[in-house]
């Protein structure tokens, strides 16, 4: 709220009070600004696109993940606020540390997905295993087990079970 400037006035000003006085971008940006604080802050979230930043409002009842921005016309997670992460679903997207969630990273998994790599569980290093047994050795000298990601034990219930 902004407040009449003479001292003897107790008056609040209108932003239409004042378009005569200030400049045309000052005026839309208080405007915009009276809008954004008239919506709920648990409903209202912005474009993930640092071009775009529009403010956006959840007006769904339910899970909604995949959603476009009507402004610059990208997709996003609406659940994560994120630029779409196709491929992963959410709960293992916010799993990821932050160095995982760039958009090459997440090409990267969704092959690693397409192709059934799996992940060496000491240095997360992608693995592929083309014949064999499921005992694998990470390049980082880890053994662990193919079929169920946890280091190899010799009792792994995977063992050599799953024959490519």
């Amino acid at each position: 709220m902004v407040k009449c400037p003479d001292p003897k006035c107790n008056d609040i000003l209108e932003p239409y009070d004042c378009i005569s006085i200030i400049p045309k971008e000052v005026f839309e940006r208080w405007e915009n600004a009276l809008c954004e604080n008239l919506v709920l802050a648990s409903q209202k979230f912005y474009c993930p696109y640092n071009d775009c930043s529009a403010m956006l409002v959840n007006d769904v009842k339910g899970v909604v993940t995949v959603s476009e921005c009507p402004h610059c016309h990208r997709l996003f997670c609406a659940q994560c606020k994120v630029s779409w992460h196709a491929g992963v679903d959410c709960r293992e997207f916010q799993s990821l540390k932050v160095g995982q969630r760039g958009a090459e990273d997440l090409m990267v998994m969704e092959l690693a997905k397409n192709n059934n790599w799996k992940r060496c569980p000491k240095c997360s290093f992608y693995v592929e295993r083309n014949k064999g047994c499921n005992r694998i050795i990470c390049r980082c000298g880890h053994h662990f087990c193919y079929g169920c990601g946890s280091t190899w034990k010799n009792n792994c219930h995977y063992k050599c079970a799953v024959q490519l």
